[in-house]
């Protein structure tokens, strides 16, 4: 009777054991892949980041070429700017965050548009930094509704 008593024992601080095991394995594992996917959501970001930059570069070259151009050259370079602001919007973004930034770019690069319009310049603004604050923003909020 003694020698069951025993072996159940034996038994239970095995199960237990390899019940343990796997839950530290599960735990590695998990962290492993939270790691992984942070790793890559911050890259895509970067690339998101690097895409909206250089249309931003290309944007302010062609909105100071509108803002110089003559009356008549005018209209032609608005439809211009009115065209990449469209191309913006089909672009995909890789993240979440790049989407909200392309979006508030969108935006921004309406009334950069309308502004031209009017021919009041000073209305807008930097395009760079709408882009620069959506991503910081965002990637300073992502998972938060997750926490609590």
């Amino acid at each position: 009777m003694a020698e069951q008593k025993s072996n159940g024992r034996r038994a239970v601080i095995v199960v237990v054991g390899i019940a343990f095991l796997a839950s530290v394995t599960t735990l590695i594992l998990a962290l492993t892949a939270s790691h992984g996917a942070r790793q890559r959501d911050a890259a895509a970001i970067t690339a998101d980041g690097a895409d909206l930059h250089g249309v931003v570069s290309e944007w302010r070259a062609q909105v100071v070429r509108t803002e110089a151009a003559q009356p008549a050259a005018r209209e032609a370079m608005l439809d211009s700017l009115r065209k990449q602001a469209e191309a913006v919007a089909a672009w995909k973004p890789r993240t979440p965050c790049g989407l909200e930034a392309r979006d508030r770019l969108r935006a921004a690069m309406d009334t950069r548009v309308t502004s031209l319009l009017r021919n009041t310049p000073g209305t807008v603004t930097d395009e760079l930094s709408i882009v620069d604050d959506a991503l910081r923003t965002c990637s300073a909020q992502a998972g938060r509704d997750v926490e609590g």
